[in-house]
């Protein structure tokens, strides 16, 4: 089996074939019934498991990789966690400040259309989501946009799609906390409790997950995307101890044929899932399948993926997707309010009109994503890898000053 830290292609075939469709769901689906409050195409939503999957095996990689020398400094779990969180900061808030901002100059320049005096005042008003808190609810109903339910959900956050960045902040940041205080007790008792109460709840009322949606605690309202990112990072991270007690193990080839089998069922049955709309007449009912079922199936899907011993895996693992894979995430974070942006300037009243602002918004966000990943790549990070907001070397002045001291 290949060591972990070699790459599995086949993830980034996934994270970038997710990303486009989340562009398409949010065109068809999401935009499409804010603006008109009808469903053009109505997507089965299945795909997100993996992504937060994937997101929880790296950041159990990660952790694992750094607990020795926190062990060897004495760190806190405390500090572990706030590390994690400075290290994620560093890599994902240039982007996400970005896409909020151009969010931001589409909500309140082409549909709120703020007067210009008003925008620093609006811009303050939004600092919930610049700090990253949206997927607590923070954000929604402010000055700028009116008290809930005034305007789309769409137009109440400056980009919504971001709930998932947010996630990796936020509840990641609780993750790592949790695995430095005490590894076992979460993994083998805190996540699993949390899990089944949640699924089952789901369950039980027929109700599939959705970010934006509450539930009533007593007095208090929790996300149920908070509890489901939650979940879906605990799961990685249990998958990663899976994988990782099973990386030096030789598969016989029935368990390889086996894994095959398994791969290929769940992984077309996902893709189709994923790309097709259920509302649509024949293909679109040809798999029926109801959510609960398909979030579970994609768990299997994504154990055998990063198990990476299978003949599925290893079809898709070209390194073709290495870059696509990389923008996956730049995609993800820029498309929505790109979308919104040019369906401003176009007449999107059919299903013409859809399909041209899906394939202007797909263009469009490809090219910006690639231009800002470059950018991030070669200018911003080793900028950052400097900690330019510290003075390296006392000037003489300030030795003066300590000296009086």
């Amino acid at each position: 089996m290949q060591k972990l830290k070699e790459k599995n292609y086949t993830i980034e075939f996934l994270r970038f074939s997710f990303a486009i469709n989340f562009l398409m769901v949010h065109v068809y689906m999401v935009y499409a019934r804010a603006m008109t409050g009808e469903f053009v195409w109505i997507y089965a939503l299945d795909n997100i498991m993996p992504f937060m999957i994937f997101a929880g095996f790296f950041m159990m990689h990660g952790f694992k990789r750094q607990q020795p020398m926190a062990l060897e400094k004495g760190l806190t779990p405390g500090r572990q966690a706030w590390n994690y969180l400075r290290t994620r900061f560093i890599s994902l808030m240039p982007a996400f400040f970005f896409a909020l901002l151009i969010g931001f100059i589409v909500n309140h320049g082409i549909v709120i259309r703020t007067p210009l005096q008003q925008w620093p005042l609006a811009l303050l008003s939004h600092i919930g989501e610049f700090s990253g808190l949206q997927i607590f609810g923070i954000g929604f109903g402010n000055m700028s946009v009116g008290a809930w339910g005034n305007l789309p959900r769409i137009i109440q956050l400056l980009n919504a799609p971001l709930w998932f960045i947010s996630g990796l902040f936020i509840v990641g940041y609780f993750v790592t906390y949790l695995l430095a205080k005490n590894e076992s007790r979460f993994l083998a008792f805190i996540g699993p409790v949390i899990a089944v109460l949640f699924y089952g709840s789901q369950w039980l009322r027929d109700s599939n997950p959705f970010w934006f949606d509450p539930i009533a605690i007593g007095d208090f309202l929790i996300g149920e995307a908070v509890i489901h990112m939650f979940i879906g990072l605990w799961l990685g991270c249990i998958i990663w101890v899976a994988v990782n007690s099973l990386k030096d193990k030789t598969f016989s080839t029935g368990m390889k044929t086996l894994l095959t089998i398994a791969a290929f069922a769940t992984g077309i049955l996902t893709i189709y899932r994923t790309w097709v709309p259920v509302n649509i007449p024949f293909w679109g009912q040809l798999l029926p399948m109801n959510w609960g079922s398909m979030h579970i199936l994609t768990i299997f899907l994504s154990f055998i993926i990063l198990l990476n011993v299978d003949g599925f895996t290893w079809l898709l693992n070209r390194k073709i997707w290495k870059v696509p894979g990389r923008l996956a995430f730049y995609i993800y974070m820029f498309h929505f309010p790109i979308i919104i942006g040019l369906a401003g300037f176009m007449n999107t009243d059919d299903m013409m009109g859809l399909h041209i602002l899906t394939i202007a918004s797909t263009i469009v966000t490809i090219i910006v994503s690639y231009i800002f990943m470059i950018w991030n790549d070669k200018v911003l990070q080793p900028w950052f890898a400097k900690q330019p907001w510290f003075v390296k070397q006392q000037t003489p002045k300030n030795k003066d000053k300590e000296a009086l001291v």
